[in-house]
């Protein structure tokens, strides 16, 4: 009950302290808000424009893709012939590998009655080119089972102009990047040759236009219907180069790839490994975002460092009274503690509304895009742990820069201060 009483007592010299340093009480706090503020805000907006890059990438990209690719051999001709020499081969050629995945259709079959797969199709990938006039670009037609892949990535969600489904009844028909189509002054309707690796030239038609807001598919790739794309490359309706899936867990995909690469023999990749550049910058701007607002809050720290051991200075003699009245080097100590408590609490939570009306703000402005079609207003995000991060930051910072003039007050010699 008596340490009850002390703390109380603390407390209340503290408020009469910083009633008497209004001004300065008010910068400490003022520091601290904006401090918080830029942090809540800087950490909102950067993070929500990360979340909806990363989700705009993954929307139109699998979680797991199965394919064939060359590769080198392990072995080459002289180490079986020569198994107990040291042989060295240079510029090895790769192994011809056919890109067809085996049995394809079967294994489809089979992911598709996982119960963590979400969604699974699979496709013909070949590189072409697409020549209209004097125009020739170099790209990528993807044969489809429309209802499959608009699963997989909503394809109609992102279709501009003209259709998908006519790719199944209109022949010789693709439905091309908006980019792509710029790039060869190509619209809706327009016909344009494609030649296939292979050096077949084909006659097609135009019969829609999609943007993902991805400039390197929309610029490049088109879609046709499977069937489509396998008579440009002259191959059985059973020849199949991806199988894409998406899995209502997307952290499972490294542990279900290695599963189905040794239960189907084919090759692959998990979205870890096709965006491994993406999520290092995502590492690397997140660090950036969080050591600039520490470096903020810091420098507001030291603000009210500062302010509290000039108030020290100034009460010298307060300092001094109040233990030659008994009071202990702890009850001294909490009442700096105290100052510097308060100021931090104020100021992280008008820090924290502050910051939450200016992200707010942010949200709401309309934001217009050639690239992000999908994108209608600035992209912020609302995480309460930001806001539970930026209050708890704040106190620390705060009780770190009251500690140690606090420890300072608690040491003053009252006898010398009263002989003056």
């Amino acid at each position: 009950m008596a340490t009850l009483k002390d703390v109380k007592l603390s407390v209340s010299i503290a408020m009469v302290h910083i009633r008497s340093k209004l001004r300065q009480t008010i910068v400490a706090t003022v520091g601290v808000a904006f401090g918080i503020a830029v942090f809540i805000f800087m950490v909102s907006f950067i993070m929500g424009t990360n979340n909806y890059m990363m989700d705009i990438t993954f929307e139109h990209s699998p979680h797991l893709r199965l394919y064939n690719e060359p590769t080198i051999a392990e072995t080459t001709i002289l180490d079986r012939k020569y198994p107990d020499w040291k042989n060295e081969v240079h510029n090895v050629r790769p192994r011809d590998v056919q890109l067809n995945l085996k049995d394809a259709r079967q294994a489809i079959q089979e992911i598709s009655q996982l119960q963590e797969v979400d969604a699974v199709a699979g496709s013909v990938k070949s590189q072409v080119f697409y020549r209209y006039g004097s125009n020739a670009i170099n790209g990528l037609v993807n044969g489809i089972d429309f209802d499959n892949e608009n699963r997989l990535f909503n394809l109609e969600e992102k279709l501009v102009e003209g259709s998908f489904r006519e790719m199944n009844t209109i022949p010789n028909s693709l439905v091309m990047g908006e980019g792509l189509a710029n790039r060869l002054n190509l619209s809706v309707g327009d016909r344009l040759n494609l030649t296939t690796e292979a050096g077949g030239t084909f006659s097609i038609v135009v019969i829609g236009l999609f943007k993902t807001g991805l400039t390197d598919i929309d610029r490049q790739q088109s879609y046709a219907s499977l069937a489509t794309v396998q008579r440009f490359l002259g191959v059985p309706a059973s020849y199949i180069t991806d199988i894409q899936a998406k899995l209502h867990d997307m952290d499972l995909a490294p542990q279900m790839l290695n599963k189905w690469k040794k239960r189907f023999g084919y090759q692959g990749s998990d979205w870890k490994e096709d965006h491994s550049t993406l999520l290092e910058g995502e590492a690397l701007r997140s660090m950036i975002v969080y050591g600039v607002a520490i470096t903020i809050l810091l420098v507001a720290g030291f603000g009210i460092f500062n302010i509290l051991t000039m108030m020290i200075y100034e009460k010298m003699k307060d300092i001094a009274i109040l233990k030659a009245m008994g009071f202990s080097d702890t009850d001294v100590r909490y009442v700096f503690l105290f100052q510097a408590l308060l100021i931090g609490a104020f100021g992280s939570v008008f820090g924290l509304i502050f910051g939450f009306l200016i992200a707010y703000a942010i949200s709401t402005m309309p934001f217009e895009s050639d690239v992000m079609v999908t994108l209608d207003h600035l992209p912020v995000s609302f995480e309460t742990v930001y806001y539970i991060a930026g209050f708890t930051f704040g106190l620390i910072t705060t009780f770190l820069a009251g500690y140690f003039p606090s420890r300072k007050a608690a040491k003053v010699d009252p006898i010398s201060i009263l002989r003056g």
